[in-house]
């Protein structure tokens, strides 16, 4: 059933005829006379009475005829405000953010607000990842591991790599551990997993290694602000410190060895149930972490939800 069926199947009515709908749309009366009864065809009712004088509606007609002049104008306000929205996008959207992910998207998401003026972020920080996108209506989110739920799409942004990083004033103060053995000699502090698993051993590319712990926490922000302080050595992921690594402020204690978990996803239900908006988001992000790292792939990993 085409829209244009339903306006035309309007005209003929206010104007009172065929031929006045079709000379005033500038189409063949056989076309419109075509059309009206391929539309009573499709619905399985007669809307017009047709005599060789006058035109008149059925009662069914007259109920479809007032039902569409409600409907048509609504549809047509909505085409138009996706049609301006595609020249000048609006609307909100709330992502999902793991902890500390907000820390390395957060320049991504200062450059989407300044392409798209008029789209507002609302940020939801969680360490349950995509699973929280139903239980707070969120478009999107970043997740780490295995995504077991078929309604969604997953889409993988880059490998989530830990390795060993201490600050300056650790190191002046302890020294620098020159192997995954020498760490038992070192303060390194360990994270609690959402799962209630104790992230204590770790496997490297070149090896592994229990760490004994005197200070265990389920906060990530704790242990990388203990790191910075320079109280101990942490497993943190290299993403997220990359920066401060350039800049001196902490220093990778063994640039060889590296742990790779999983990798991180963009997980939404689907571009079909997502607003415009969204769907400038979620293009948006996988766009620039492909080209802020050209240079690393995705690990290939068994993922049920559904790829686009």
């Amino acid at each position: 059933m085409k829209i244009d069926d339903l306006k035309l199947f309007l005209s003929v009515v206010e104007l009172g005829g065929f031929t006045s709908a079709a000379d005033a749309l500038n189409i063949p009366r056989a076309n419109v006379s075509r059309r009206i009864k391929d539309l009573e065809a499709e619905l399985n009712v007669k809307l017009l009475t047709r005599t060789t004088r006058r035109l008149t509606m059925t009662s069914v007609g007259l109920e479809y005829y007032n039902s569409l002049q409600n409907i048509i104008p609504m549809l047509d306000h909505t085409h138009e405000q996706i049609r301006t929205q595609s020249h000048e996008p609006t609307g909100n959207i709330k992502i999902g953010l793991l902890n500390e992910s907000d820390i390395f998207i957060h320049d991504l998401l200062k450059r989407f607000l300044e392409k798209y003026p008029k789209i507002n972020l609302e940020l939801h920080l969680s360490a349950v990842g995509y699973r929280d996108i139903f239980n707070y209506g969120l478009d999107a989110s970043i997740h780490i591991g295995v995504v077991n739920d078929g309604s969604f799409v997953a889409r993988p942004i880059m490998p989530f790599t830990r390795k060993l990083y201490a600050s300056p004033r650790y190191i002046d103060q302890y020294g620098r551990p020159k192997s995954l053995e020498d760490l038992h000699q070192h303060k390194v502090l360990t994270l609690r997993l959402p799962d209630g698993q104790l992230d204590n051993r770790l496997i490297f590319n070149r090896g592994e290694v229990v760490i004994n712990s005197r200070v265990i926490s389920n906060s990530s922000y704790y242990i990388r602000h203990a790191v910075f302080q320079g109280d101990c050595i942490g497993i943190l992921p290299e993403i997220i410190v990359k920066s401060f690594v350039e800049s001196g402020e902490l220093i990778d204690l063994l640039p060889e060895y590296e742990t790779t978990l999983d990798n991180i996803w963009l997980v939404y239900p689907g571009k079909k149930g997502l607003s415009y908006a969204a769907r400038l988001f979620i293009d948006y992000i996988l766009a620039e972490m492909a080209s802020l790292l050209p240079e690393q792939k995705p690990r290939q990993m068994a993922v049920k939800a559904p790829r686009e």
